[in-house]
């Protein structure tokens, strides 16, 4: 992780430096191992679980066949690898559940929603799907029950309580229907399903001005549900305007009005075969076949009703180098869906990588959509380092190290900023902090050593305590790097072992020279003059040195983070 000159001092420097410490590190002791965890024993999940009728597949289409059988497979391999772990059985049988439930065998789908809902009793996901599979196929009671269960795991899901509210409104419970009705309302004040399902209530209870009322602005908002033009027409009827009353009759349909739901999205999804080719494109990604993973994916777009594959495209296309055409596929997903914290993410990457510019301007993009994004934090903040924006740096670095306390990166990168601003006491802080909590960083260690040892405000400098950091350095690394052993040398200056100090720097330009970096040479002169005036180094980093240059690794691209109707565990 280090940012260095990538120079390693030769044999001498421990020779002569080992007498310095009286006491040698103490040997590592090898963690005691643990036992495997056990597999599905039949005392273990067994109790939880019932056999799954298994459906006739003789006159599906082959794609469908595909699809179930490798979804059959994964359900096995996750039994046989998961042990005794509930969640990701869980997951594992609801996941084979949506896609029995996408094609209509109910039976099998019940199974695996219940066998998950053991399993994972916490699970918001299994009683709503098996909820709605239930008031699909007509069964009220047994749907209400399942949805409801759903309700206490998550209450004030609006698309969950507009279907429970429809069918307490099918069971004839009219009083717990309108209650859940109107707390969707409260939720959200334009919801057009909502809003028709207390008009068919007001029109029960012959309350007809409250019916039109309520119909004619759900119909206002979806004219397009033309199925609400029967109850306003008995509505317009029950007042005796039957002019109106004919009218809405002849415009009666069978569309009913819309109430997003992202989870029964997702089954449409799988019935489309998103699933197979979502599938199969992974698969090639994981193996290295780009070209195969951009055909599938490709597919996959074609199919879709929303962007998002177009996402899986655009990385598929980057990884076979095609950064245009990758950048062209965020795009496309970004005029559809404008504030995609993923498109944003992976589109300024690759002007980044592209040396386009607007990098910056996607990072700030994607966190805006999505606060939690950590990855946008970083590569944002090491992006404005680079383009020397300190003071935006620092406030990013800060959010990762709120959301990736152990980004031991992030806290040296953000006190170095500190440093760049002048604001030395807030960095030693930020170092201090970063040692506290990440006590084996050789890299934080370093920089505070470096900080105490030669800051330019000279109140803020500890020279037996910088000392004492790097002799910690010393004593755990073999070889230690160029930057260690020249902060030694500082750390002595600073208290007032000048003589040591010079004795040193000149073993390290000696070395350096031997080596040919004559560029090393030049900066290590500079402080042995100073050394030899009998003055400690006050310029901790050179305003050219390589640590503000940083190299946090490869960018990589990253996947939709909303669901494809699969399990983002693939």
């Amino acid at each position: 992780m280090r940012i260095c000159r990538g120079l390693k001092l030769v044999f001498w420097v421990l020779t002569n430096l080992c007498i310095l410490f009286a006491n040698p590190p103490h040997p590592v002791v090898a963690a005691e191992k643990k036992a495997p965890p056990g597999t599905p024993a039949a005392n273990g999940l067994a109790q939880h679980l019932r056999s799954i009728p298994q459906p006739n597949l003789d006159a599906v289409q082959a794609g469908v066949k595909e699809q179930i059988e490798a979804a059959w497979a994964e359900l096995q391999a996750a039994s046989q690898r998961a042990g005794s772990d509930k969640a990701r059985m869980a997951e594992a049988y609801g996941e084979m559940g949506k896609v029995y439930h996408a094609y209509d065998f109910s039976d099998a789908a019940e199974v695996c929603y219940q066998n998950a809902m053991n399993l994972a009793p916490e699970s918001f996901l299994w009683p709503y799907y098996s909820g709605r599979m239930l008031q699909e196929k007509g069964e009220i009671k047994k749907s209400i029950a399942q949805l409801e269960l759903a309700d206490k795991l998550r209450p004030n899901e609006i698309f969950l309580l507009v279907r429970l509210a429809e069918a307490r409104l099918a069971d004839g419970q009219s009083e717990a229907a309108r209650a859940l009705f109107e707390r969707s309302l409260k939720l959200d004040e334009s919801l057009a399903a909502s809003m028709a399902g207390l008009g068919k209530i007001a029109v029960s209870e012959r309350n007809f001005m409250k019916a039109i009322e309520l119909l004619k602005k759900a119909l206002e908002i979806q004219p397009e549900a033309d199925s609400l033009h029967y109850p306003l027409a008995m509505a317009y009827r029950g007042v005796g305007d039957r002019q109106r009353a004919q009218v809405h009759l002849q415009q009666q349909g069978s569309r009913k009005p819309s109430c997003r739901d992202p989870l029964f999205e997702d089954l449409e999804k799988l019935k489309r075969g998103e699933m197979i080719l979502w599938r199969r494109g992974n698969e090639a990604m994981h193996e290295g076949r780009y070209a195969d993973a951009v055909k599938q994916y490709s597919a996959m777009a074609e199919i879709s009703k929303d962007p998002l594959p177009r996402i899986y495209l655009g990385n598929a296309l980057a990884a076979s180098d095609n950064l245009a055409g990758a950048a062209d596929q965020y795009q496309q997903v970004l005029r559809l869906m404008p504030h995609n914290a993923t498109a944003h993410y992976n589109l300024g990457v690759i002007l980044f990588q592209r040396n386009e510019p607007g990098a910056i301007d996607h990072f700030r993009a994607a966190i805006a959509s999505d606060p939690g994004l950590r990855v946008a934090y970083f590569q944002l903040a090491n992006v404005l380092v680079k383009n020397e924006k300190y003071e935006e740096a620092v406030l990013h670095y800060s959010r990762v190290i709120e959301l990736s306390p152990d980004n031991e990166f992030a806290r040296l990168m953000k006190a170095l900023s500190l440093v760049r601003l002048g604001r030395y006491r807030d960095a030693r802080t930020d170092l201090e902090d970063g040692v506290a909590s990440l006590p084996d960083s050789s890299d934080l260690i370093l920089a505070l050593a470096r900080l105490l040892a030669a800051c330019p405000d000279k109140a803020l400098r500890n020279g037996p305590r910088a000392l004492k950091l790097v002799e910690q350095l010393l004593k755990s690394q073999a070889s230690p790097d160029f930057e260690i052993v020249e902060t030694y040398a500082m750390a002595m200056a600073s208290s007032g072992r000048l003589t040591e100090a010079v004795e040193l720097q000149r073993r390290m330009i000696g070395t350096v020279e031997g080596a040919g970096r004559h560029d090393l040479v030049k900066v290590l002169q500079r402080n042995l003059k100073l050394y030899e005036q009998g003055e400690a180094c006050s310029t901790p980093w050179r305003d050219d040195d390589p640590v503000f240059s940083p190299k946090p690794g490869n960018m990589t691209l990253i996947a939709p983070r909303e669901t494809l109707g699969m399990s983002t565990s693939h």
